[in-house]
């Protein structure tokens, strides 16, 4: 089975969040990643279980 991927990018646009302001949460929550590297990360793995907290984090501000 190939695996599928997503970036930080298009999780954001998915749920109305500014891509920019998403990734800036990432690198303040501290998300690993490399260095000059898009935030691409494979669905289901626990990268992007963490990055769907950051994001869910900040719809909640946005909701309040």
């Amino acid at each position: 089975m190939i695996a599928k991927y997503t970036t930080a990018e298009g999780m954001a646009r998915t749920v109305g969040v500014d891509p920019n302001t998403f990734r800036e949460a990432l690198r303040n929550a501290k998300h690993p990643r490399k260095r000059n590297t898009d935030w691409e990360v494979k669905i289901d793995s626990p990268s992007y279980s963490g990055m769907r907290t950051v994001l869910a984090s900040l719809l909640r501000r946005k909701a309040a």
